[in-house]
């Protein structure tokens, strides 16, 4: 059962672009949204997955020593591929996920995904990150994944991999930020937005199975 490839991947070091513990004032819902993504962001904490190594000027041997993980991703995204069923492709990927501390975006917002259906969220559907043109309407999407859902008519992003969930306009602002110190040539002018990306559905006995089984991780 293969998934779209996406190209952000997490490495085990403690970096986290939104940090603060401060939820006063926050709606309940932004409060408990934020633990779900916190909880995914500790388990496997992350890097940029943007790595423009021009813009950095990284050494030769830097990029290298990325290549052993860039294999176990491989070797993840094989393994579920070759898998027939959501509840299998959910399986070997938390597997590999736990035996290999690394991940995609993509890879955190599957488990960011199941914590939600959990929650009986609406809506709950994986996102892709784009800027439009507002003169042209043209897009340029984003290398990076999300999760969002409705709460009382509200759209919310989670974002596991950076680490913050917020209503969707305060995270657009965040992306901003974040794509302009990360992406050579961002284009500021552009209106964020987000699209329908690949997901593997799940049925809810499925689900079931796969918490009892993983209780620490999607419970």
């Amino acid at each position: 059962m293969a998934k779209k490839y996406i190209f952000g991947f997490t490495i085990n070091m403690n970096i986290s672009f939104y940090p603060s513990n401060n939820f006063t004032g926050r709606a309940s819902i932004i409060k408990e949204a934020d633990q779900i993504c916190r909880s995914v962001n500790n388990k496997f904490p992350h890097s940029s997955p943007y790595m423009d190594w021009n813009k950095y000027h990284q050494p030769v041997e830097h990029y290298q020593a990325f290549i052993p993980l860039w294999k176990k991703l491989d070797e993840m995204r094989n393994a579920t591929m070759k898998t027939d069923t959501a509840y299998d492709y959910y399986d070997v990927l938390i597997q590999k996920m736990q035996k290999f501390k690394c991940a995609n975006c993509d890879d955190l917002c599957d488990i960011v995904y199941l914590k939600c259906k959990n929650k009986n969220y609406e809506n709950v559907r994986f996102v892709q990150l784009a800027g439009v043109n507002p003169d042209t309407n043209k897009k340029v999407m984003y290398d990076h994944i999300a999760i969002e859902f409705t709460h009382k008519g509200k759209k919310v992003l989670i974002d596991p991999l950076f680490g913050f969930a917020d209503f969707v306009p305060n995270c657009f602002l965040k992306y901003k930020g974040i794509f302009k110190s990360l992406i050579d040539g961002f284009e500021e002018n552009l209106k964020m937005d987000v699209f329908k990306s690949d997901e593997v559905k799940i049925h809810p006995e499925d689900l079931k199975y796969l918490t009892r089984k993983y209780r620490e991780l999607i419970g």
